[in-house]
């Protein structure tokens, strides 16, 4: 939407772009933390630093990954529902 020379508003095709493109990346993320988890577990690694290590990917650094993804997922959603927003109020 303009007014006079300045935009406001959202260029919601680029809005959705980028909304659809957080989306992509956040199912690229989740694919390469199973990715590494399957790698990691099939690692002939014995001892205690193998157990400290795998204590630490499943227990904080996986669910971390996942859960940055997952939100990246949903703010992508959201920007789409506001570009949605946006071209209904300008319409």
């Amino acid at each position: 939407m303009t007014q006079g020379n300045s935009m406001q508003g959202m260029d919601t095709e680029l809005g959705r772009s980028i909304g659809q493109q957080m989306g992509q990346q956040a199912g690229q993320v989740s694919g390469m933390v199973g990715r590494i988890s399957s790698v990691v577990g099939a690692l002939n690694w014995q001892g205690t630093d193998r157990q400290t290590f795998l204590s630490d990917w499943d227990g904080s650094f996986a669910p971390q990954a996942n859960n940055a993804a997952q939100s990246l997922d949903e703010q992508g959603s959201v920007l789409c529902q506001h570009a949605d927003r946006q071209d209904a109020a300008s319409a």
